[in-house]
C-alpha cells in the first residue's frame, strides 16, 4: 500500500539556549490529512518545536523537512515558497489591533500574491466566512469582537493562503466549552473539505481526545509518544500516566476502554 509522505518530518532536532537544551534528539512525523494535538507538561518547548517546524527559528541540531523539502538546505525562495503553504494561528490570536478583520484578513494576500481591488476584498472575505464569521464581523476591530471570534478571525488570516499546513498554537484557550467545541468541529470540517494537516499545541481535554486523530507527547526533551489518545492512555511510562490517567482525564479514558 502506498504511503503518502509526511507533510513534516523532523530527524533529531536539539533546540538549545546556551547550555540548556528543551529537545534532544527529538523526532516526530506529521502524516497528511490528519489533526495532531501537541501535548506535554510545561516547559517541554511546546511553542519552540512549531516554531523551529515553520521555520520561525532553526534548530541547533538535526533536521526538517517540509512538503519533501529539507528545510536546512534550501535557498530563500524556496524558504519562502514554504512558508506560504503553512497558515499560522498564535496564541492569543495576534490580530494587528488598528486593522479590522478584513483588513488583517487581506495582508497576506496583499503581501504574497498579486490580487488587488475588488477580488482582494472578495478573496479576503471568503476566508471571513470559511473561518466561521459572518460577513458582519469584516468591519469590525479586534477589540469588538468576543474571545472567539478573536479566534475565528485569526483562522481567517491563517486560511488567506490556502495553506496544506495549518498550525495552531493554543486555539482554544480562554473560550467557553460550547465555544471550543464549535471551533474544534470547524478545524475537523476544514480538514475533511480541503485536505488540511493540522498541528495544534492544546491543552484542552476535549480537542486532545475527540478533536485529533493523533497525540504527539512532549516529555524527557523529546516526543516520548505519539498515537491517539486512547491509545497513550494505556501506556505505563510515568508522564503517560500523570497526563492521562489522572482524575481530569479519568472520564475521557473510561470511554476509550
Amino acid at each position: 500500500m502506498f504511503m503518502a509522505e509526511p507533510v513534516v518530518r523532523a530527524e533529531n532536532i536539539h533546540n538549545c539556549f546556551g547550555q540548556s537544551c528543551v529537545h534532544q534528539n527529538l523526532n516526530l512525523e506529521l502524516p497528511q490529512g490528519e489533526i495532531v494535538a501537541l501535548v506535554g507538561g510545561s516547559g517541554t518547548g511546546k511553542t519552540v518545536l512549531i516554531h523551529t517546524l515553520t521555520m520561525l527559528r532553526s534548530p541547533t541540531r538535526g533536521k526538517v523537512t517540509l512538503f519533501g523539502v529539507d528545510v536546512g538546505a534550501a535557498g530563500e525562495k524556496t524558504r519562502l515558497d514554504l512558508r506560504r503553504k503553512i497558515g499560522l494561528l498564535f496564541q492569543g490570536g495576534a490580530l494587528f489591533t488598528g486593522m479590522t478583520v478584513l483588513e488583517n484578513v487581506m495582508l497576506p494576500l496583499r503581501e504574497h500574491t498579486r490580487v488587488r481591488g475588488a477580488w482582494l476584498e472578495e478573496l479576503a472575505m471568503s476566508k471571513i466566512l470559511l473561518g466561521g464569521l459572518p460577513a458582519s464581523a469584516a468591519g469590525k476591530y479586534p477589540a469588538e469582537l468576543s474571545g472567539g471570534m478573536v479566534k475565528r478571525a485569526a483562522l481567517a488570516r491563517a486560511l488567506a493562503l490556502d495553506p496544506a499546513l495549518l498550525v495552531l498554537d493554543e486555539p482554544t484557550s480562554g473560550l467557553d466549552p460550547i465555544a471550543a467545541a464549535a471551533f474544534d468541529d470547524l478545524i475537523r470540517e476544514l480538514v475533511d473539505s480541503m485536505g488540511l494537516t493540522v498541528l495544534q499545541v492544546t491543552h484542552d481535554l476535549d480537542s486532545i481526545w475527540t478533536g485529533s486523530d493523533q497525540v504527539a507527547f512532549l516529555a524527557r526533551k523529546k516526543v516520548l509518544a505519539m498515537g491517539p489518545a486512547a491509545e497513550l492512555a494505556k501506556r505505563d511510562e510515568p508522564e503517560l500516566v500523570a497526563y492521562f490517567q489522572g482524575a481530569r482525564s479519568a472520564h475521557y479514558a473510561a470511554r476509550s476502554y
